[in-house]
Parts: structure tokens; sequence; C-alpha cells
């Protein structure tokens, strides 16, 4: 199941993309759920494209969508001054060139659907965070115990996809 190819941003040397696999969920309904547009989707029982000619649907709901890591640092808690915002700039330029630092941030945002994940995992649905980066523009992350926790505890698969372009 080939998904189309997410907008890469010059910034960022990797994305972090959310998919979503569930045997008939409405995949508009996770777009409001996540507030994220998806950048591919159907649902189970639509028709799909065949190769053969023979008419046939899809046998699953499939959504996904990308993570604006950009947004996520306007949240951290620093108190209120100038120093604030450059402080919050800085963080933003590390967690958008650093995958450990936005893998961490991320689980804020997985934590705060925590109820709805899990239902998707319990309905034999699938969940995974899909990462994805140039051969090169990652070297090297690190994952902090507490962090594959809340992974684990989700259900959430980590999917590692090097691009060559």
């Amino acid at each position: 199941m080939e998904a189309r190819k997410l907008p890469e941003s010059d910034s960022e040397p990797f994305q972090l993309s959310l998919r979503i696999r569930h045997p008939s969920l409405d995949p508009e309904e996770l777009s409001r759920e996540f507030s994220i547009e998806a950048a591919h989707c159907f649902r189970a029982g639509d028709p799909r494209a065949s190769r053969s000619g023979i008419a046939s649907v899809h046998p699953e709901s499939y959504w996904l969508g990308a993570l604006n890591t950009a947004t996520w640092p306007a949240d951290v808690s620093l108190p209120k001054s100038r120093r604030r915002s450059a402080a919050e700039e800085h963080l933003g330029v590390v967690v958008t060139r650093s995958l450990g630092w936005a893998l961490s941030l991320s689980t804020r945002f997985f934590s705060a659907h925590a109820e709805t994940l899990r239902r998707i995992g319990a309905e034999g649905g699938q969940v995974s965070l899909l990462i994805t980066a140039p051969p090169g523009e990652v070297s090297g992350f690190s994952l902090a115990p507490a962090v594959s926790r809340v992974f684990s505890d989700l259900g959430i698969a980590l999917e590692f996809e090097f691009t060559s372009d």
C-alpha cells in the first residue's frame, strides 16, 4: 500500500507523519480528531483503481497526515520576557533539526490523543509514526526510555523511510 510523497520542507531534515490503518474508520473523523489535513486517505469499501480493469474496493481504511514539528515549541513553558521568544526561537530551530527532540516533543501530541489511539488499536487498527528522511540528513538520534514507553503504551510503531531525493 504505497502512499503518495509528502511535501518536503527546506528547513527540516526529516518529516514525521502519522499513519493509521483501520478495518472501517472514516478518515474524515481522524482529520477532525487530530486537526490535520490528510495527505492521503481512503475508507474501507471505497472503490480503488485497478491496473487489471477489474473493479475492486479498499479492504481497510487508511489515513496519513504530516505532523508540523515547527509549531510544537510554541507551548514550551518559559517565564514571560524578551528572553522567552529568543529561547522559543532557538528551541524551534533545535527541534526542526533534531530527530530526537522532535520525537520527544511528539509524545505531547500522542498523549493528548491517547484515548483515540488506544481505541484504534482495540478495534483492530494499526498506528505508526513514519519518519522520512533523505540519507545522510539524520546521522543518528537518541530515544529516551520515557519517550519509547509512550510509543509502546499507545501501540505506536516507529517506521523509518530513507528517501533517495
